[in-house]
């Protein structure tokens, strides 16, 4: 369980599963829109929102292992309710949509105020279903073979890098929302 990580493994996991989320997003928009599309509310490659879920994921459903309906149906409850909040934190913070599901076919006609979809709080719950069964295990191998000296070096390398990237993303959408600039949806500029 989550809980019984080291501060650096937790770490390195949260950057992992954003890591992650940002490659599944990135080939996944990229396709749609057929070119390349950085998916990502930050310049850096990785979509915190999904190291926030695998972490909040996994500690819920891990216990539901027996039942994989279950897993599958509390991770897309989970997801959807964290991709909802995650939607709505955006658009009130920095008036910006990290995404919008009017513009995709495969959600138009399934989503609720184009902050959640059906389809992908479905797909959410597979994924969430792969990090209990599967890919929560491959984060945990990968961090325990790098020595812990060196996992602290690169977290910190990791967290430096986030925390500057973060601050400049924030500052600029500030800046834009003050002259009356929109902040433009993440993919679809």
């Amino acid at each position: 369980m989550p809980l019984s990580l080291s501060p650096e493994r937790i770490v390195f996991l949260f950057f992992f599963f954003s890591f992650s989320g940002w490659i599944g997003e990135t080939l996944m928009e990229s396709g749609v829109r057929r070119r390349f599309v950085n998916k990502g509310f930050f310049k850096g490659p990785y979509v915190p929102v999904h190291g926030v879920g695998a972490f909040a994921v996994y500690p819920v459903c891990a216990p539901l292992k027996p039942y994989p309906l279950l897993v599958f149906l509390a991770g897309t409850l989970l997801c959807t309710f964290i991709e909802y909040g995650a939607a709505l934190f955006l658009e009130k913070l920095f008036h910006s949509r990290g995404w919008d599901y009017d513009t995709y076919p495969f959600t138009r006609w399934c989503h609720y105020k184009r902050r959640v979809a059906l389809t992908t709080s479905l797909f959410f719950g597979a994924v969430a279903f792969a990090v209990v069964y599967f890919y929560w295990d491959v984060g945990i191998t990968l961090s325990s073979r790098i020595a812990p000296e060196t996992l602290f070096v690169f977290d910190a390398l990791l967290v430096a890098a986030f925390v500057i990237d973060a601050a400049m993303t924030g500052a600029r959408c500030i800046r834009n929302r003050r002259a009356g600039i929109p902040n433009k949806t993440v993919g679809l500029d």
